[in-house]
């Protein structure tokens, strides 16, 4: 489990990041959502000990990031934006010089650069100098590194990030095996639809957390609940209907929205039906997580 309290940095009088809190339980996908500044980054950061907070604290496993930064860092895996390889040396030098930072046994580590570069489609250009590498083929290099050890917490900053829709395809459903693997991930995002189809909870961070949930909690929380039920007949008797059952609705030619009825629809229904109505279809309008978003991020830019 990953539990911050209070997180801040102040960057020369900027502040980063503010007040933040949050648990991120153990084997699921936490997105982090916000816009360019919003702290998304700083906080991965912190979170992996490459910077310290200037105030709160966090715990990975129940260690400290002040006190047991090396434990931390063993256990975790970091994408950053710019992957920082030696771009002389090929792609499997690569990955054995840093597979050997964590100490991994030589043998295990060839065995996993070969599954992980098979799996992201570089194992034909493994000897070749990462400086010829596109910017793409770099990100899924960097990608690799960041899972040669094993970790238990897996950091991916703008994952899918310079790459083609077919391999950011294989990133999202290799994201989903990590989960399956009981791994923790932690990913920001600007790809709002990728977020909706990877997180299990949400933060939406402008500096500070300004909505946390599942994809579905935040729609129902951000819009409420709206139930349309699409009907035949005569509307005045759907409004009377509406009014004793003391429900908050619109009503439009050969419809009724209702906002968070509070009653079961079997029940709206069967009251109209039994006005003489007929009921054709009843359903649950749905707001995209781009909404939301965009919502949120105005109310606390």
């Amino acid at each position: 489990m990953i539990e911050i309290q209070n997180l801040k940095k102040v960057f020369e009088g900027v502040t980063a990041i503010e007040d933040i809190s949050l648990k991120i339980s153990k084997g699921e996908v936490f997105v982090l959502l916000g816009p360019n500044g919003a702290g998304k980054t700083t906080t991965i950061r912190i979170l992996t000990c490459i910077i310290k907070p200037t105030g709160g604290i966090a715990y990975i496993d129940g260690m400290s990031i002040f006190d047991e930064s090396k434990r931390i860092r063993k256990i975790s895996g970091l994408l950053t934006e710019n992957p920082g390889f030696y771009e002389r040396f090929n792609a499997v030098d690569n990955l054995r010089f840093f597979s050997k930072l964590y100490g991994m046994d030589e043998n295990i580590i060839d065995e996993d650069i070969k599954e992980y570069l098979e799996i992201f489609h570089l194992w034909e250009r493994r000897y070749e100098p990462v400086g010829n590498f596109s910017k793409g083929m770099k990100q899924k290099l960097a990608l690799v590194r960041a899972l040669i050890h094993d970790p238990e917490y897996i950091y991916l900053d703008e994952p899918t990030a310079s790459l083609d829709p077919e391999t950011s395809k294989i990133v999202r459903d290799f994201i989903r095996e990590l989960k399956s693997r009981g791994k923790t991930v932690i990913l920001s995002t600007h790809n709002l639809a990728e977020a909706e189809y990877l997180a299990d909870h949400i933060g939406v961070l402008n500096t500070r957390i300004v909505a946390m949930g599942t994809p579905e909690d935040l729609k129902s929380r951000i819009f409420g609940k709206r139930v349309v039920i699409e009907f035949q007949g005569d509307a005045d008797k759907a409004k009377a209907i509406m009014e004793e059952l003391r429900v908050v609705y619109q009503l439009e030619r050969g419809k009724v929205i209702i906002l968070n009825p509070g009653i079961k629809n079997s029940v709206i229904v069967g009251k109209m039906v039994e006005n003489g109505l007929d009921v054709d279809y009843v359903y649950e309008e749905r707001h995209s997580l781009e909404e939301i978003y965009l919502r949120l991020v105005s109310n606390h830019g």
